[in-house]
């Protein structure tokens, strides 16, 4: 979702009447996994080195457990994980359980639903991508999903696919801007130029496909 990140970027800046210039790593892409532990630590602070800001940083909302030496911004976007389906879809997670097979992804908060009662219904995979492919194919009833990439990849495509929010533990997330020591005056105005977008109303569209429906 870089370029909605972007787009966010470019329009804090310039009610700010300064200019934005990027550096960008789509992480989708990337060789190597930087997204825990101490990978995550040292690739952030390294980036932070180059750049005043890091769009895009996924956090839970009321947990946002940032990497060590970061910051945020304030955040500017809600998304998080959402229940997927090729018919009627529900967010009521008793009622996917008992009408069939559940899709995960491996290592993801949905892991955390399931009980001894429940395991039956349950199918991890290793990726969104494979997960996704399972849902098309029939090999699972619903998907709990994250709903960036699940907008992206529909972006693309015409499949037929529902979302609900899901109204469980840790599927609410908030996007912000993290910084390093050496960009909280960015963060400052950067912050500053959000609050503008907002009393004007232009956020909103600039942030809608991140939200979660």
């Amino acid at each position: 979702m870089f370029q909605v990140d972007e787009a966010v970027a470019n329009a804090a800046a310039s009610a700010e009447a300064d200019a934005a210039v990027f550096v960008i790593r789509d992480s989708s892409k990337a060789d190597a996994d930087d997204d825990s532990g101490n990978a995550q630590q040292t690739f952030f602070i390294k980036l932070a080195k180059t750049c005043d800001l890091i769009m895009g940083f996924p956090a839970e909302a009321g947990d946002p457990n940032l990497p060590d030496g970061m910051a945020a911004s304030a955040a500017y976007a809600r998304t998080g994980f959402v229940a997927a389906a090729t018919g009627p879809v529900t967010e009521n997670f008793a009622a996917m359980v008992a009408k069939g097979k559940v899709g995960v992804v491996f290592l993801t908060p949905a892991l955390t639903y399931f009980t001894a009662q429940t395991m039956a219904a349950e199918r991890v995979y290793d990726s969104n991508e494979a997960l996704y492919g399972a849902l098309l194919s029939g090999a699972v009833d619903d998907a709990l999903i994250w709903q960036p990439w699940l907008v992206r990849q529909l972006a693309g495509h015409r499949e037929a696919v529902q979302t609900a929010f899901l109204p469980m533990p840790h599927t609410a997330w908030n996007i912000e801007a993290l910084h390093g020591p050496g960009g909280g005056a960015a963060a400052e105005s950067f912050n500053a130029g959000l609050r503008a977008l907002r009393r004007e109303g232009k956020l909103q569209q600039l942030i809608s496909p991140y939200q979660s429906p």
